[in-house]
Formats: structure tokens, sequence, C-alpha cells
């Protein structure tokens, strides 16, 4: 990621485009799609057919 500060260039706004860096790229967690495809499949028994589709 490139952060881009105009001159001149100074303290605050070095402070604020670190602030605004991590704003963004807070942590993103997928816990709360866990569970949420009910196909019936065994992930394992699926990932090797997709596979060997390929061969």
């Amino acid at each position: 990621m490139t952060i881009e500060i105009k001159k001149p260039v100074t303290k605050e706004k070095v402070q604020q485009a670190i602030e605004l860096l991590n704003k963004e790229t807070g942590k993103k967690s997928l816990r709360k799609h866990f569970g949420k495809l009910k196909r019936g499949l065994d992930g394992l028994t699926y990932q090797k057919e997709v596979r060997n589709e390929w061969i």
C-alpha cells in the first residue's frame, strides 16, 4: 500500500496517514460465515472431486 503525503511534510500529517492506514486495515474475521452453507457434503470428498475434474 502506498501512502501519499502532500508537501510540506509535517509530523501531524504523518500521524494522520498512519491512523488512516490502521483504520482501513483493521482485522477482519470470517467467523460470522462459518456454518452458513448447508450442502450436506463432506468437505474433503468435495475437494477431491473438484481437483480430479482438472486431470
